[in-house]
């Protein structure tokens, strides 16, 4: 007794006084027998079994004697050690013991606690295929309809009825769990356990079917089938679960017909799932019905045959993958199935069918609340979900062409994929036992309150107490129980990620061919190609090429490639383009083959093996860039490897280029620049740090590497001859507004200013000569090379553009701006800022166009000439066929709409408002908002398009490696771009509407602002 009660909770009833009760209600010493005390401490948790005991026997009419019969104790004695049935009572205190709502249930009825006297086991677990009949007779009686006619009719309705069926419901819950709470090795029989379950709840389909039918069509007029889905539809249900179904009407009924059918199957589902005076069952579930929760409750045989001919999307056929009639018209059911079954092997051939599926998954572990991840068991990270996914997965790829692995069940699909060679024997063995051993967690944390749940619990005392319900034997601790769960979750999820590729590999390689005929290695061959197929590889053949090529061999390399190519290429597969990363990899392995560092990174690495495989997928500019600089590779084990550089200090580096190198250095400037791009841009793919930043870190790594091309190339040609001058870069448009892209130009003003005013003609004409010597230099030097990225320096923005002098004096700015400045040329103006050269001719510059760009008073005539240059190039600079909406530059919301508006506000405000001098269009906006100058609303809507655009074009760039014009309408390269902005998987129509609705707002802001100041 002493151990017992050592386990009571502080503040509790004692179990000594549980025990001591119990011996007066049924006269027997039963309760202080040690025998009975070792089977009560034996139970998940002694103290509620103690309770459960005394509250039932409380209950009986007969003070007990039925137990005290039943277990062998009939006397004020102890009883003979033969005579008492350890394992009867032992399977009575395991339910009392881990199931309050059961003890709830014989509180209720304590009559039913015979059923847990039974010493027979439960026959529908030893015998499952009877299991289905037996409970629809044993359901349909309860409320007395008869179970021969097709049609049944139920005797009792209302309340009553529908007390007799969840008592009875019930009843046969208390038996299954006595079975499996009592069974030695739970995992070997939760296929039964489920199987029973399942079939359970079509027959309480079936009976609450009957009693609405009774209330609303005692004649049977409707002609209508209860259709499951999901884990019911594929005999896998758990204790506690909505069982999602549909209903299916036949053709030919009337619309009267169709309205009572509704009122049945609406009433039926009342039955179940309302509240009472017994407990509801579970949630009828119909939102997998075609259009969800929008739709028609009931739909005819007809309307379901055209809806997934015409309408239905791809996880709809999935879903009709488990598809079972379980309760109604058998005829209807059947045809249900024959009819729409076969589709799902006929859709799972389409294009993008398995990445929509595989994306819809990622989409429901993201929804995992953080903190409920590490403890989930069903959704969680190597959890129940990833074994079924995995099966049906594999289903869906190969039971196109082989319908022997065409099972809804779970078990049976992975034994079936594991027979016909699909997985490995033992892979399959794995899957299944932790799915078991997962499952016989799940139930255990349901079956106390009868709960829908499927987390493990982060009490200490709870999570012991589930161990002890899950463990018959041995250490049965919480501790044995997460160590258990964590190595199965380990070991799923190393097979869910390579289950899928390791025999593509085997079959790249011909392992199977030197151990069968050349028939069955050419079938392997193309159900390797099918599987990469359906994973999103358009080029089954080239791919397996690639791996082939890849991890042939006995070397090092290929044996490393051999342990990580699994992981990468399913990587390959999550992004948008698999093919050209598998391409792309084969290459940067080629060049990095010999470098121990590569191999080792790749093989323990995770986060390094993953970052190349995101990078490879989705971005085409910086692969390129990487293949170029390989040993940059290793920046992806270290993601502070990629944070932007101190200015300063890539300063000092290219300083250091200039004094090592002297007029030669401009092309290891562009090689700096070539490699800081790359940085920015894998920063960029993988979402490290502020996306926002990046324009204005591709600016700064501009300004530097022009101003140290420029010190070089006057290093080169400036002679003791050539007279003393200053030379300066005024970077132009947005590189001015430091808000380039990866595809932007540098547009940009050459200024200079000989330093002796008094030089002779020849001396000036030699000088106009040299320094525009120096801006083609500069020019030409920066052009991009097979070996780095380079900068195109544009001149056109230039005074008189093309026509104009490629490099003017100071002081013919001087004359042009006082004589012949357009308002155009004012406004270009706005986004000058000097980024090279000398300071004090910057200085000079920048005090020579401030008055323009800034103007005490903007004129009317010069207002109408921008508004009027605005409406021309909408009509002119638009290419012809482009769609208005999606245009990024020109379009109506885009960049230009939103500039247009700052500028004007700049160009009429400046003067008075220092927070709009700025060469930038966010800060400008953001100051014009703070000065009442635009409403703030109205400002936000325009950033938000601005900022949306600016994105959207680098993203493209980022992905295809060159520049767009457009909000992208293919799907691939939309899906490429909204990842790469940071939506999930398949967000690229999400994107199009987000895009979409920010430039329509801020095209009527515009339209209201622009033309309104």
């Amino acid at each position: 007794m002493a151990r017992i009660t050592s386990r009571t909770p502080a503040g509790s009833t004692s179990a000594t006084r549980f025990l001591g009760d119990i011996d007066g209600i049924v006269g027997a010493p039963l309760a202080t027998d040690s025998r009975f005390v070792d089977l009560l401490e034996a139970t998940p948790d002694p103290h509620q079994a103690a309770l459960g005991l005394l509250r039932v026997l409380e209950q009986c009419e007969d003070d007990g004697r039925a137990l005290v019969e039943a277990v062998g104790a009939g006397g004020p004695d102890p009883v003979a050690e033969a005579d008492l049935d350890r394992p009867l009572l032992a399977r009575l205190l395991r339910v009392l013991g881990t199931s309050e709502a059961m003890v709830d249930h014989l509180v209720r009825h304590p009559d039913s606690l015979g059923i847990l006297l039974n010493r027979a086991p439960y026959l529908m677990i030893s015998t499952p295929q009877a299991s289905a009949s037996a409970l629809r007779e044993t359901l349909l009686e309860s409320v007395g309809a008869d179970p021969d006619d097709p049609a049944p009719v139920a005797a009792h309705t209302g309340n009553e009825g529908i007390a007799r069926l969840r008592r009875a419901y019930r009843d046969v819950l208390l038996a299954l769990m006595a079975d499996d709470l009592f069974a030695d090795q739970p995992e070997d029989i939760v296929d039964l356990v489920t199987a029973v379950l399942s079939d359970l709840a079509s027959a309480a389909m079936e009976a609450g079917l009957s009693i609405a039918r009774a209330e609303l069509d005692p004649d049977a007029d409707v002609r209508m089938a209860v259709i499951a889905l999901g884990k019911t539809g594929a005999r896998e249900l758990n204790y506690v679960s909505d069982v999602d179904v549909v209903f299916v009407l036949a053709s030919e009924s009337t619309d009267a017909q169709r309205r009572l059918a509704t009122e049945v199957a609406q009433r039926m589902r009342s039955i179940l799932s309302d509240p009472g005076a017994e407990p509801a069952l579970w949630e009828v579930d119909t939102a997998l019905r075609p259009e969800g929760k929008a739709g028609a409750l009931v739909r005819t045989m007809s309307e379901f045959e055209h809806y997934y001919a015409d309408v239905a999307k791809n996880w709809e056929f999935q879903a009709l993958l488990k598809a079972r009639p379980v309760a109604g018209d058998s005829e209807v059911g059947t045809a249900f199935t024959d009819t729409l079954g076969p589709l799902v092997w006929e859709a799972a051939g389409r294009e993008g069918f398995i990445d929509g599926i595989r994306a819809m998954r990622r989409r429901v572990v993201d929804l995992i609340p953080a903190a409920e991840a590490p403890r989930q068991i069903k959704l969680g990270r190597g959890g129940l979900r990833d074994v079924e996914f995995s099966a049906q997965l594999l289903q869906l790829v190969h039971g196109q062409s082989d319908d022997e692995i065409r099972s809804p069940n779970t078990l049976l699909a992975l034994s079936a994929l594991g027979e016909h060679g699909y997985i490995g024997q033992d892979d399959a063995a794995a899957f299944s036992a932790a799915y078991r051993f997962m499952r016989v967690v799940e139930h255990r944390v349901q079956i106390p309150r009868m709960l829908r749940n499927a987390l493990i619990p982060d009490d200490e005392a709870k999570l012991r107490t589930l161990a002890r319900s899950v463990f018959t034997s041995g250490t049965r601790s919480g501790e044995r129980l997460e160590e258990t769960r964590r190595d199965f979750a380990k070991q799923v999820t190393r097979l869910h990620e390579q289950i899928f590729y390791r025999p593509v590999l085997d079959a790249a390689v011909g392992v199977h061919g030197a151990v069968v005929d050349a028939h069955h290695r050419g079938t392997s061959l193309q159900a390797a190609a099918d599987r990469l197929r359906a994973f999103g590889y358009r080029d089954p053949q080239g791919a397996l090429g690639h791996i082939k090529s890849l991890t042939a061999g006995m070397s090092r390399t290929a044996h490393v490639i051999r342990q990580v190519l699994p992981a990468l290429l399913d990587w390959f597969s999550d992004g948008v383009d698999p093919d050209a990363a598998l391409l792309s990899f084969r290459r940067l392995t080629d060049s990095l083959s010999s470098s121990g560092w590569f191999l080792k990174m790749l093989r323990d690495s995770g986060l390094a093996a993953k970052s190349v495989a995101e990078v490879l997928t989705l971005s085409g500019y910086a692969t390129e860039l990487l293949l170029r600089q390989p040993a940059a590779v290793a920046w992806l084990d270290d993601y502070q490897s990629l944070h932007a550089r101190d200015l300063e200090v890539l300063g000092a580096e290219i300083e250091g280029l200039l004094s090592r190198h002297g007029g030669s250095a401009v092309s290891r400037i562009r090689e700096t620049y070539s490699r800081e791009l790359l940085r920015i841009a894998l920063r960029d793919v993988l979402d490290v740090g502020d996306r926002a930043e990046v324009p204005g870190d591709l600016s700064d790594l501009m300004d530097l590497t022009v101003s140290g091309a420029l010190a070089a190339v006057r290093l080169d040609l400036d002679e003791e001859s050539t007279p003393d001058y200053e030379f300066a870069v005024i970077a132009m448009g947005r590189w001015g507004g430091r808000e380039i892209g990866y595809f932007s130009d540098g547009d940009a003003m050459f200024v200079y200013r000989a330093r002796d005013e008094d030089l002779d003609a020849e001396a000036r004409a030699k000088l106009s000569k040299h320094v525009n010597k120096v801006a083609l230099q500069l020019t030409s030097r920066l052009k991009a090379s097979e070996g780095a990225k380079g900068i195109d320096l544009d001149a056109d923005l230039r005074p008189e553009g093309k026509n104009g002098p490629l490099v003017r004096t100071f002081a013919s700015y001087q004359s042009y701006y006082a004589k012949w400045s357009e308002p155009w040329e004012a406004q270009a103006l706005l986004r000058a800022r000097p980024v090279a050269g000398d300071s004090a001719l910057t200085e000079e510059f920048t005090a020579l166009i401030d008055p323009l760009r800034y103007p005490e008073q903007m004129t009317g005539k010069a207002l109408t000439q921008v508004r009027t240059l605005k409406a021309r190039m909408e009509d002119e600079r638009l290419p012809k066929g482009a769609d208005k909406r999606r245009h990024l530059k020109l379009g109506r919301g885009s960049l230009s709409d939103v500039e247009w508006t700052v500028q004007l506000l700049q160009l009429r405000f400046a003067h008075s408002v220092p927070g709009l001098r700025t060469t930038s269009t966010l800060p400008a906006l953001e100051a014009a908002a703070a000065a009442d100058l635009i409403p703030a609303e109205d400002a936000a809507e325009l950033a938000v398009a601005w900022q949306l655009a600016t994105n959207v074009r680098s993203a493209v760039m980022l992905f295809r490696g060159r520049t767009a014009e457009s909000l992208p309408d293919e799907h691939s390269e939309l899906e490429a771009t909204a990842r790469l902005l940071g939506y999930p998987a398949g967000g690229g129509r999400e994107l199009e509407d987000d895009y979409l609705r920010a430039t329509r707002h801020a095209r009527s802001v515009m339209e209201n602002r622009f033309y309104e100041f």
